[in-house]
């Protein structure tokens, strides 16, 4: 359990994984790592895979749980759990709390308690997750050496004192819970940018090059490579082509038939017009989004 004031939600469940190379002499990378709105601890490690790829490469993890708020989604109220990624607008959503404060402290907890290497600390998250990994690199500068948004890079809308921060980030271009192209997330207008244009604002500030070099490494796989950086900076985007919201590679070590939605999460399917909340639309298993993203954390500490 890890334990906050009652602004931030008192205590909280809490999963941290030390791994097996782990000698409290030499510092280690940090990875936090945060599920989607409805979703769980168990959903996330199930499919991103992050437990045991981070204990086999040497990564400290940590996965918490958010506390449920209540949010209003077209005519419906949904209770689950939701990341607060905007904590000024916690008196405005029933339950929501100070998530950015809450995980800040978690990660100066686990820095003080073990041996950490302040400059490969790192975030990476889906859907909900993942606007709260943008929101927490917009709100402590410099705190991050670099972030893996999965399926919401955007959600946290525009940061206007964003800071170098090196960003590897995938998203479907045929999402139907969070808009590719912005302004909507499961049906409901946002304003909120796209995808391409949030991942440029990283990209900005990070002093590259405005314009992407642009591939093709799969058939249903576009890669943005921002050059021109400063160094030790990197933005790449993966755009999944006619993907849905889901975790990239996910289908190459997860059966889906242990998949189940909550109650909360179809309902929030059914809202959005899609069959089911967890696996959303198209899943590439071109690429693997945890293993790309582990390599990218390693080549990208802290400049």
């Amino acid at each position: 359990m890890a334990d906050d004031g009652p602004d931030r939600g008192g205590a909280r469940e809490l999963e941290r994984v030390i791994p097996d190379s782990y000698d409290g002499i030499s510092p280690q990378p940090l990875v936090l790592s945060l599920h989607g709105f409805t979703s769980t601890i168990d959903q996330i490690d199930l499919f991103s895979g992050l437990p045991a790829a981070a204990n086999s490469r040497g990564f400290v993890l940590l996965t918490p749980q958010a506390l449920p708020a209540t949010l209003l989604i077209g005519d419906t109220e949904i209770e689950a759990p939701f990341w607060n990624v905007l904590p000024e607008q916690a008196d405005d959503i029933e339950g929501a709390k100070d998530d950015i404060g809450f995980l800040l402290g978690l990660i100066d907890d686990t820095v003080s308690e073990l041996c950490i290497d302040p400059d490969r600390v790192y975030v990476t998250g889906n859907s909900n997750g993942a606007g709260m990994s943008a929101a927490l690199a917009c709100a402590s500068p410099g705190r991050f050496a670099a972030i893996a948004p999965v399926s919401g890079i955007n959600l946290a809308g525009t940061c206007d004192d964003l800071a170098p921060v090196s960003v590897i980030t995938f998203h479907g271009d045929a999402d139907p819970l969070v808009n590719h192209e912005g302004g909507s997330a499961v049906s409901a207008e946002l304003d909120v940018p796209s995808v391409p244009d949030q991942t440029a604002a990283f990209a900005a500030a990070g002093g590259c090059d405005p314009d992407p070099e642009t591939s093709m490494p799969q058939d249903d796989i576009e890669e943005s490579r921002w050059t021109g950086c400063e160094p030790g900076i990197g933005v790449e985007l993966f755009t999944v082509i006619g993907g849905g919201h889901t975790w990239p590679g996910m289908l190459n070590y997860v059966d889906t038939s242990s998949l189940t939605a909550s109650g909360d999460s179809q309902k929030l399917a059914e809202i959005a017009g899609v069959d089911l909340a967890v696996i959303a639309g198209h899943m590439t298993t071109s690429i693997e989004a945890t293993n790309l993203m582990l390599d990218f954390f390693e080549a990208h500490p802290r400049p």
